[in-house]
């Protein structure tokens, strides 16, 4: 009976273990709402750690200030969740291999990636777990293993229920002899990219960033969310139908305008509330079935808070 009883424990235990796994596991939800119940999906900031340098700012923003600031940006837009395009690793090194160096710590050695011993992201992010905000998180590769170091920020974020995917800055990847374009991301790359995140957890969506849709895989699409960062406009009118092309080339994937940079200030200085109506008048011809997300460049946000609420 003695031995009846220990097997019986035993497999009871076993029982408990597995149900307060389950029990504990979080559904955090899709990264992209499944119904589109607002003209803009996402409003936020863009933050770098040379923006806000540029931006004239005399030292980084808290945490808190950063939160305050996608806060106004998504009460500019009514019913959108507040959105951070949030930088995690940056490139270095001018000459030869460039690296990316990431401030949050890696297990293991990935090629072409300086890790740090600490998260510099753990206060924001926390913030945005209470609040509900969306927070993708972005690298600039240059010449790294991007497949590894795109599964390994998602394995070391994984349980952040704010964070929503990986981001490729690709006018930064492997850069080199290509007059400041980067390397385009084929099909057999983004897919290894978005299969590596989602093995991570399938909600995660990645997205990928340029200023010039060939840069962009030719066919291969799943859920990605595909960001133009252009500047250089000379009327809102050219700015407004360049955004729209780019939104109609990628329809239905979701789109996010990255705007508000120093070098377009004459044309979006002319409005009386910038962030609130660059944003809406771009999203203006996007299909109404097709997820917008607008993010205002850290390198103007001192200035672009100055108008509107």
């Amino acid at each position: 009976m003695l031995a009846v009883s220990v097997v019986f424990l035993a497999v009871s235990c076993k029982k408990a273990d597995k149900a307060e796994k389950e029990e504990a596991k979080v559904d955090y939800g899709p990264s992209i709402p499944p119904e589109k119940t607002a003209k803009v999906t996402w409003a936020g900031c863009r933050r770098s750690d040379y923006g806000w340098k540029e931006a004239r700012f005399k030292k980084e923003p808290t945490a808190e200030e950063w939160i305050e600031y996608g806060a106004r940006m998504g009460a500019e837009y009514e019913g959108s969740i507040p959105t951070f395009v949030w930088i995690v690793g940056s490139i270095t090194g001018n000459e030869g291999v460039q690296r990316c160096s990431v401030n949050f710590p890696i297990e293991k050695d990935i090629t072409g990636v300086e890790d740090f011993p600490a998260d510099m992201n753990k206060d924001f992010l926390d913030m945005c777990d209470e609040r509900g905000y969306s927070v993708w998180l972005q690298v600039e590769p240059g010449d790294c293993d991007l497949v590894e170091l795109a599964k390994a920020t998602m394995e070391y974020y994984k349980d952040r229920k704010c964070v929503k995917g990986f981001g490729v800055d690709v006018e930064w990847y492997k850069t080199q002899g290509t007059n400041g374009y980067g390397t385009k991301i084929d099909d057999e790359l983004a897919k290894k990219l978005d299969e590596a995140i989602k093995s991570v957890d399938p909600r995660f969506t990645l997205f990928l960033k340029h200023w010039d849709g060939g840069w962009m895989p030719p066919t291969y699409r799943s859920d990605i969310i595909f960001i133009n960062d252009s500047q250089y406009f000379k009327s809102l009118d050219g700015m407004k139908s360049f955004f729209t092309e780019w939104a109609n080339r990628f329809y239905p994937n979701p789109v996010m305008f990255q705007i508000g940079y120093p070098a377009d200030q004459a044309v979006w200085g002319q409005l009386e509330n910038p962030k609130a109506e660059l944003g809406a008048l771009l999203a203006e011809d996007v299909k109404d079935d097709q997820h917008v997300g607008i993010i205002w460049v850290d390198f103007s946000l001192k200035t672009a808070m100055k108008y509107g609420k």
